[in-house]
């Protein structure tokens, strides 16, 4: 296989986030549909041998600095896809990871694209000159919101290299799955749950949701599911949710399922308590109800987008420092359940926008990629 035509895509993949692991299913999917078989795909990842079964593509180890040279210096192009991989908000290590993959494809000539992520937060000058030295030599960028095509701008790119996007689990395809094996008995409405143990205010989110729950459940008598991954930190926040509560809750491991799965299975909900951004998706995908609980600014920028799609209206998201007095959470809670029937016409009408608008997006990204493969694309 010519090195021109293999595509490397790097990103936070075989760690068993069902985000990420959507991200990558939506861009192997759309760069099959674009390029067919000629491409050879190759994904780096934490678990080569899953991601392979996963997702029918050749993968090989994140860690392996060999391995991963040797990928690089015989591929046509990188693609950094997806997610929240070049901020410094979670740890600089990790920032650091992405850059010097950046970096090393600089070093060996390798046409470099960035795809559906959010860029910055920065907060450390050394890590924002870093970034702004990788971002020189990237030959475009297709980000999921506007903040991030300001902080590019203000790095001097200009707008022909930049196309601003949805996030690109919205191009995520529908598979069957069976929901009796994962929900509760269909007798009884169903509301789910899924929180980030390390959001700030934490405690008064803990609180405000489980007096949410037991509202739910003494005013409708509805069963509750709380969505886990194999993480120490969501069996924290599982655990200490569903001892604060009277509703019967049922934990639900999604390690085991693909993302399509976990959004059919997630159509079978009545309503989605949403503190983490791709739940939060996945419930606009599976045509659900939501209520949305902050915890990063791109939570609320696409509920602003949401809310521009459809003003009759205005779906919530609520900050951590809202919820001392939770007094208006619960009415909110209690109102979008009362309507969770219309309410899911228009999440169905708001879904299939956000499905358009993010295919004409990545449309416009592939046709750099096209370029790039057939030897067309020049830089200026």
């Amino acid at each position: 296989m010519e090195s021109s035509k293999r595509i490397t895509i790097s990103g936070y993949y075989g760690f068993g986030n069902l985000g990420d692991e959507a991200i990558l299913e939506s861009l192997v999917t759309s760069l099959r549909d674009r390029f067919g078989e000629g491409p050879e795909i190759v994904v780096l990842s934490n678990d080569p041998e899953r991601t392979e079964k996963i997702h029918g593509e050749k993968a090989a180890s994140r860690w392996n600095p060999v391995v991963v040279f040797r990928t690089l210096k015989n591929s046509g192009v990188l693609i950094s896809g997806g997610g929240g991989l070049l901020q410094d908000r979670t740890s600089s290590a990790s920032l650091w990871y992405y850059l010097a993959l950046l970096y090393l494809a600089r070093i060996l000539s390798v046409p470099t694209y960035v795809f559906g992520q959010g860029i910055g937060p920065i907060n450390k000058k050394y890590n924002e000159f870093l970034l702004r030295g990788a971002a020189s030599g990237i030959k475009g960028f297709h980000v999921r919101d506007e903040r991030s095509a300001e902080l590019l701008r203000s790095f001097g790119l200009g707008d022909d290299e930049i196309i601003v996007g949805d996030d690109l689990a919205f191009l995520l395809s529908e598979n069957e799955a069976r929901q009796e094996e994962y929900l509760n008995s269909r007798d009884k409405e169903i509301v789910g749950a899924a929180l980030r143990s390390d959001v700030e205010g934490r405690t008064d989110v803990l609180r405000a949701v489980s007096s949410g729950l037991d509202m739910l459940y003494e005013k409708f008598d509805v069963n509750v599911v709380l969505f886990s991954t194999n993480s120490l930190a969501d069996e924290d926040i599982n655990t200490e949710l569903r001892a604060s509560t009277e509703a019967p809750c049922k934990i639900i491991d999604v390690d085991h399922l693909s993302p399509a799965q976990l959004v059919e299975m997630m159509g079978g909900l009545d309503l989605v308590i949403a503190g983490r951004l791709h739940a939060l998706i996945f419930s606009l995908l599976s045509v659900t109800p939501v209520q949305g609980i902050s915890y990063d600014p791109k939570m609320d920028i696409l509920i602003e987008e949401l809310n521009d799609l459809e003003e009759d209206n205005d779906f919530s998201i609520w900050q951590p420092e809202e919820l001392i007095k939770a007094t208006e959470y619960l009415s909110d809670l209690g109102s979008i359940y009362q309507e969770r029937r219309e309410l899911r016409e228009e999440v169905s009408r708001a879904k299939d926008e956000f499905n358009r608008r993010a295919k004409n997006q990545l449309g416009e990204a592939l046709d750099w990629i096209e370029e790039e493969l057939a030897g067309e694309r020049r830089t200026g």
